[in-house]
C-alpha cells in the first residue's frame, strides 16, 4: 500500500499565480523622459492583478543598467548589438530561473505584461528609427511588428531550457495615440478571459484557502 506523502506546513492563502511584469510599469522612474504616464506605478494595472489573486514579479530594466536613467530616446535597431543583447541574456537567464522555479514547485505563471512599443520590452510591436548614431536630434519614430530585444532574449532563453514560455501580453504603454483607459480596459478584458481559459480559481482567488 503507497504511503501517503505528507508536509510540514499547512496550506495558506497563496493563489500559487504570478505574472512577470515589465520594470517601468512598478515604477515609472525607470522609463524615458516624455513617456511616464503616471507617478509611481501603473496602480490600476496592480489593481487589476489584485483583483484576481496574482503575485506580481518585477522583471529588471535593461535600459536602465545599459544607459541610465539619463538616456535618450533610443529604438530596437539601435539596441540590436552585442553588448546590448549580452546584457539582456544575462537578464533573461535570471528571469527564466525564476519561471523554473515556480514551474518545479507546480505554480501557475499565467502572463508576462509588458510594454509594447518599447525597444526592450515590447511584445508585438517595438520603436524603430531609420537615423543611426551621430548627433543627438529629434528624428522620426516608427513602431515596427517585432519584439524588443529584451523580451526576443527571454523568450529565446526560456526555449533554449525547453520552458513553456507564458502568454506575453503588451500594454501599448508607448504608443501616444493610445488612451490609457482604453489600455486598461483591454487589459482587464485578456486577464479575465485567461483565468476562464485555465478553469481553475474563482475570481478572488488571493481569499481562497
Amino acid at each position: 500500500m503507497a504511503e501517503t506523502k505528507k508536509t510540514l506546513h499547512k496550506q495558506d492563502k497563496r493563489s500559487k499565480r504570478i505574472v512577470f511584469v515589465s520594470n517601468c510599469l512598478l515604477n515609472a522612474n525607470n522609463k524615458v523622459f516624455e513617456f511616464a504616464r503616471y507617478s509611481g506605478m501603473f496602480s490600476d494595472v496592480v489593481k487589476i492583478l489584485d483583483k484576481y489573486g496574482f503575485g506580481v514579479m518585477q522583471m529588471p530594466c535593461p535600459e536602465v543598467l545599459h544607459m541610465g536613467n539619463q538616456r535618450w530616446w533610443t529604438s530596437r535597431n539601435l539596441y540590436d548589438n552585442a553588448g546590448y543583447r549580452r546584457l539582456c541574456r544575462q537578464l533573461a537567464a535570471q528571469t527564466a530561473d525564476y519561471i523554473a522555479n515556480y514551474y518545479k514547485v507546480g505554480y501557475e505563471v499565467t502572463a508576462i505584461l509588458t510594454c509594447d512599443g518599447s525597444p526592450s520590452c515590447g511584445i508585438t510591436k517595438s520603436s524603430f528609427c531609420e537615423d543611426r548614431g551621430g548627433r543627438p536630434k529629434e528624428v522620426p519614430r516608427v513602431l515596427v511588428d517585432k519584439p524588443g530585444i529584451f523580451m526576443e532574449e527571454l523568450l529565446g532563453e526560456l526555449a533554449d531550457r525547453g520552458l513553456e514560455a507564458p502568454p506575453v501580453y503588451g500594454l501599448m504603454m508607448d504608443d501616444r495615440e493610445k488612451s490609457t483607459k482604453d489600455i486598461l480596459q483591454e487589459f482587464d478584458d485578456y486577464i479575465s478571459h485567461r483565468i476562464d481559459a485555465f478553469g481553475k480559481t474563482q475570481t478572488n482567488a488571493k481569499n481562497k484557502i
